[in-house]
């Protein structure tokens, strides 16, 4: 086989099946794969063993050893190629357990062909960056660390920043820049701080990247989010609290926009700059802080007055106790509410749940959640039905009601607190946040009962239940009748 060419394994019980990924394979990539193909778990295990391959392509149901206890299988023999799995339904338990066992990619079967070529181009840009990854040899983290910090500062080329991402087990490809003033002090440039630093942010669990420089640090750290707010701050706050704080305490942390990692993304380690040099010739934030943060509101300058506003609360609670942050907070907040002629009717916020957990961060996020509920009234000149983030969570769950949500989890990523965000929730939308997804997994069990054939059962699955009987309870309770009862119901009716 040539070096670089793939060997790919199909395994499927059904012949027609191996037949149309064959065909598939061999009407886009030509001979770029050796095709081998079995016919059950024993058989792969056999030719796993004996050749070289770099891409399975695995059914879940077979007769005998399952898809997933064979991936299990041969991850346990340390297998390090790509697995594909197929299955004909889209249960997402089986999604779980092969994303636990160590397989790549989930698709449908039969595959389309669209989504199969999307599922095989992720194979290629995997094998690009094993490959990337392997050349690069094996060095210490911190030095990758460091060259893909220096990589995002000289906005290197993506194959290169790809190799090191994938060398570091980083997804995400958004990136903000936390800057570090370490002139101030000749222990902030000494590699002790420099290993605290690092130490801190592998406990932060955040993925990252670090430039040393003679009188600055630059860490990158990457996120899935498209705007600065709270997380990129309260990030901020967790590291300053890690470090050593006598030396924080002499030295300047400011934040720059987020941005693509693969777009100039030394523009946020530039905007981090920019907002140290402007620290540093005023001294400090100078009051009163509310006019500057007006002033960007009226400019449309959003995410500039979030970032001043929480920067001003970051440096206003290393000097104050957090009582007096708290009102400090709420008198800014109805400074700029007032000034730019928004009802606090009209806030879906109130002031009061600053008080509910007392802590730092909490409050950066409270007043910025604030700001973007003021600027959002601004620009709709009425007031919004629901929250900005209320509204991406049902947008969510519109789409995808069969997966496992939780408010908690939505809590953690949004960066709320989970009961304010279940209170939140319900005010906007008039039901508690596990009515409204039931409500909208039974409107789609409906659907399908009037529209498919599929099974009580697999209609159950495909809307997030493991568990007929409860489902089929579930659906009573919403529909005044059970599942087979309502499709009958709903076959009379067509039929006159």
């Amino acid at each position: 086989m040539n070096h670089e060419n793939f060997r790919i394994l199909i395994i499927d019980d059904e012949e027609k099946d191996r037949s149309i990924v064959h065909i598939l394979l061999r009407r886009q990539y030509g001979d770029l794969f050796e095709i081998l193909e079995a016919k059950d778990a024993a058989e792969a295990k056999v030719m796993i063993e004996t050749r070289q391959v770099d891409l399975l392509v695995v059914d879940i149901h077979m007769p005998g050893v399952s898809g997933l206890k064979l991936v299990r299988d041969i991850r346990a023999q340390d297998f390090k190629g790509y697995i594909m799995i197929l299955t004909a339904f889209n249960y997402f338990e089986y999604a779980k357990e092969a994303i636990v066992y160590q397989a790549n990619d989930f698709i449908l079967k039969p595959p389309i062909r669209k989504e199969f070529y999307e599922a095989v181009q992720r194979f290629l840009d995997w094998a690009r960056d094993e490959k990337s990854a392997r050349q690069m040899g094996q060095k210490d983290q911190s030095v990758f660390l460091q060259e893909l910090g220096d990589c995002i500062m000289l906005n290197a080329d993506r194959k290169k920043i790809d190799a090191y991402k994938a060398l570091l087990n980083i997804r995400e490809n958004r990136v903000f820049c936390i800057l570090i003033d370490t002139s101030a002090s000749q222990q902030l440039k000494t590699a002790s701080f420099q290993d605290e630093i690092e130490s801190a942010m592998n406990e932060s669990g955040i993925p990252y990247a670090v430039s040393h420089m003679r009188d600055r640090t630059a860490i990158f750290c990457f996120t899935g989010g498209d705007t600065l707010g709270y997380n990129e701050l309260s990030i901020t706050v967790e590291l300053k609290m890690k470090l050593n704080l006598d030396l924080c305490e002499k030295a300047d942390i400011t934040v720059g926009d987020t941005v693509s990692v693969y777009d100039n993304p030394s523009r946020s380690y530039r905007c981090a700059v920019a907002h140290l040099n402007s620290l540093k010739s005023a001294g400090s934030y100078e009051e009163p802080i509310e006019d500057k943060v007006v002033a960007h509101i009226r400019n449309g300058e959003a995410e500039e007055a979030i970032r001043m506003f929480g920067q001003y609360l970051l440096h206003y609670g290393e000097r104050h106790a957090i009582d007096d942050l708290m009102l400090k907070d709420i008198e800014v907040l109805t400074v700029v509410r007032k000034s730019v002629q928004v009802r606090k009717e009209d806030i879906g916020l109130k002031m009061v749940d600053i008080f509910v957990t007392g802590d730092i961060q909490d409050i950066i996020h409270f007043s910025s959640a604030y700001l973007r509920e003021i600027m959002e009234k601004m620009s709709s000149g009425a007031p919004q039905k629901k929250h900005y983030v209320v509204r991406q969570i049902c947008a969510r769950l519109e789409e995808h009601a069969e997966l496992p949500w939780s408010i908690n989890d939505l809590a953690k990523e949004f960066g709320f607190n989970p009961f304010y965000l279940s209170r939140l929730f319900k005010d906007d939308t008039g039901l508690c946040f596990t009515d409204y997804l039931t409500g909208k997994r039974m409107g789609k069990a409906a659907a399908l009962i009037t529209d498919t054939n599929l099974s009580i059962g697999e209609i159950g699955l495909a809307v997030g239940y493991n568990d007929q009987n409860y489902f089929s309870r579930v659906f009573k309770k919403c529909n005044k009748m059970g599942p087979k009862e309502y499709r009958r119901s709903q076959a009379s009716k067509q039929e006159r």
